[in-house]
C-alpha cells in the first residue's frame, strides 16, 4: 500500500494537483476506482493530505445503487468523513438522453456542495484506462485536437478546480489497493453491458491492445500529457489569432472571412477548433472533426451566402465576407409577418430592430433626431393615407431615381446591395392605402420621398434603427 501512496504523493506535487491548505471534496460511487481513491487519501501523509468530504448522487437507475449508497455512508461514519449525499428519483429521469442528464444532475450537485462547504477542489477517479478508452472512442469518432488529448488532471469548476489524481494508475491497481485496505466496493453490474460504447471499448478493445504491450493505458497517458504540453505552448499564439479573427456580437459570433483568408490552412483549423472548444463544448455540445472540416469547406464556398446546422442546435450562416456562427436561441429566431397602420405624430415599435412614425413636418418628434436617423418628406400629395408598415413580402417592387425614374424588386436589390438573408427578413416596407411602395427604411426610397428638408412637405416619415 505504501508503493501506491507515494506514487499518489508524486503525481500531486508532479501536477500540483491540490496543497495542505486546500478543501477537497472526493466524488465517489461505491466502485473501487472512487473508493480506492478514497482510500489513498485518507492514508496520505500529513504534508499531502488536505481537509477532504465525499459526496454522492443516488441515482436511483440500477438495483445495487442502494448498496453502493450503504457501503459509503456506512464507510464514512465509521471512519469519521463528512458525507454529502443526493438522490435523482425514477420520477424525476427524463425519458430521453438518460446518461447526459444524470451527469448534468450530478455534477449541479457537486458544484452546489463546492459552494456550501467551501471546497477548492473536486476530485474524481478518472484513471489510466479510463484515458485508454478515451482518446480511442474520440480518436475513432472524429474529434477536435484538444479532444483527441484526452482527460487532463485538472479544469476550472465550480468555484475551484475539478482533478484527476489517479490518471497514471490503472485499473488493476486501484482493485489491488481495495483488496490490501480492506476498503469494500460494489461493482456495477452495467460495466459488462455491450450496449453501452465505452463498455465495448473496455471489454472488447482495450484486452486487445494490451495483450499486444501490458503497458498501453500508460503509454496513451504519455501521449496524453505530451499533446496537452504541445497544445499549451502554442495557445498564447491561437488565442491572439483567434481574438483578431471573431467578434462577438450578442451571442452570436462573426469570422471576417477577409482576415481568415489570410492566414495559414494550419492557423485557421486550430482557430476553429479553439473556437469550438471554448465555445462550445463547455455547453455540452458533442462537436466532431466532420463538422469542423464542413465549417472550413463552408469558409471556401463560392456562394455568396450559405449555411449549416452544427451540433447543439448551432448555425454557421456565411453571408458575404463573414461566417456567422450564431447561438442555438438566435437560430431559432424567425421574424414572421406583422402589418401596422402609421398613426399620424406617433411611433410604431418594429419586431425586428427600431421605430418608425409618420409626422407632420413641423411636429416636435421630427426635431432633434439622433445621427443616425433617417427623415423623409413625402413628396406626392396625392398619397393616401393610411399608410402601412409591414415585412416584406414575395414580388415587391418600389419605383427608384426620380430623375429617370424605374422599378425595381426589393429581392433584387437587397441582392445588389448584398444584404445578407437575416437583414433580409427584418426588413420593413412602408406603403400608402394603394399598396405603392414608398420605403424600405435603411435601403431604399422611392421617387415620391426626399431627403431634402428644404422641400415643402406636410409629412414626414422618420426611422430610428
Amino acid at each position: 500500500m505504501q508503493e501506491y501512496i507515494l506514487r499518489l504523493c508524486k503525481e500531486l506535487e508532479r501536477q500540483q494537483i491540490w496543497e495542505k491548505e486546500s478543501r477537497v471534496l472526493l466524488a465517489v460511487s461505491g466502485g473501487a476506482d472512487s473508493m480506492a481513491l478514497l482510500g489513498l487519501v485518507q492514508q496520505l501523509p500529513s504534508e499531502w493530505q488536505p481537509q477532504f468530504a465525499v459526496v454522492h448522487v443516488h441515482h436511483h437507475l440500477r438495483e445495487e445503487s442502494d448498496e453502493e449508497f450503504r457501503i459509503i455512508q456506512e464507510y464514512c461514519r465509521s471512519q469519521g468523513i463528512v458525507f454529502f449525499a443526493e438522490h435523482w428519483y425514477e420520477e424525476d429521469h427524463p425519458k430521453s438522453n438518460l446518461e447526459m442528464a444524470a451527469r448534468e444532475f450530478r455534477y449541479a450537485f457537486f458544484a452546489d456542495i463546492m459552494g456550501k462547504w467551501q471546497a477548492t477542489h473536486l476530485a474524481t477517479a478518472h484513471h489510466a484506462d479510463d484515458q485508454l478508452e478515451t482518446i480511442l472512442m474520440r480518436l475513432v469518432r472524429g474529434s477536435t485536437l484538444n479532444g483527441i488529448s484526452g482527460i487532463a488532471f485538472s479544469r476550472a469548476f465550480g468555484r475551484g478546480q475539478l482533478v484527476r489524481p489517479l490518471l497514471s494508475f490503472q485499473k488493476d491497481e486501484l482493485y489491488q489497493i481495495c483488496g490490501i485496505a480492506g476498503i469494500p466496493y460494489r461493482e456495477d453490474s452495467t460495466n459488462s453491458e455491450l450496449t453501452f460504447t465505452r463498455n465495448r471499448y473496455r471489454n472488447r478493445i482495450i484486452p486487445l491492445l494490451k495483450s499486444e504491450n501490458k503497458q498501453a493505458a500508460r503509454h496513451f497517458g504519455d501521449f496524453s500529457e505530451d499533446l496537452q504540453d504541445v497544445l499549451k505552448v502554442v495557445q498564447p499564439i491561437i488565442a491572439q489569432a483567434f481574438h483578431s479573427l471573431f467578434t462577438k456580437v450578442d451571442s452570436d459570433w462573426v469570422l471576417d472571412l477577409n482576415a481568415w483568408q489570410a492566414c495559414d490552412v494550419s492557423l485557421q483549423r486550430l482557430v476553429l477548433s479553439h473556437f469550438v472548444t471554448e465555445q462550445m463544448i463547455p455547453a455540452g455540445h458533442d462537436f466532431r472533426r466532420s463538422q469542423l472540416t464542413a465549417v472550413m469547406d463552408l469558409a471556401e464556398n463560392q456562394a455568396p451566402q450559405k449555411q449549416i446546422s452544427l451540433t447543439g442546435g448551432w448555425q454557421a450562416r456565411k453571408r458575404y465576407d463573414k461566417l456567422i456562427f450564431l447561438s442555438p436561441d438566435a437560430a431559432k429566431n424567425d421574424f414572421s409577418e406583422f402589418s401596422e397602420e402609421l398613426e399620424l405624430n406617433k411611433w410604431v415599435t418594429l419586431p425586428s430592430h427600431g421605430r418608425i412614425g409618420l409626422f407632420h413636418s413641423d411636429n416636435a418628434f421630427s426635431k432633434g433626431l439622433p445621427l443616425d436617423a433617417q427623415s423623409l418628406g413625402i413628396m406626392d400629395e396625392s398619397a393616401l393615407m393610411p399608410l402601412i408598415v409591414r415585412s416584406r413580402r414575395s414580388g415587391d417592387k418600389i419605383v427608384l431615381n426620380r430623375n429617370k425614374p424605374f422599378t425595381k424588386k426589393v429581392s433584387r436589390l437587397f441582392v445588389d446591395k448584398k444584404i445578407p438573408d437575416e437583414e433580409r427578413r427584418k426588413a420593413c416596407i412602408v406603403t400608402d392605402g394603394e399598396g405603392r411602395i414608398l420605403w424600405v427604411p435603411g435601403y431604399a426610397q422611392s421617387v415620391w420621398l426626399s431627403e431634402n428638408e428644404e422641400e415643402q412637405t406636410h409629412y414626414r416619415l422618420i426611422y430610428i434603427k
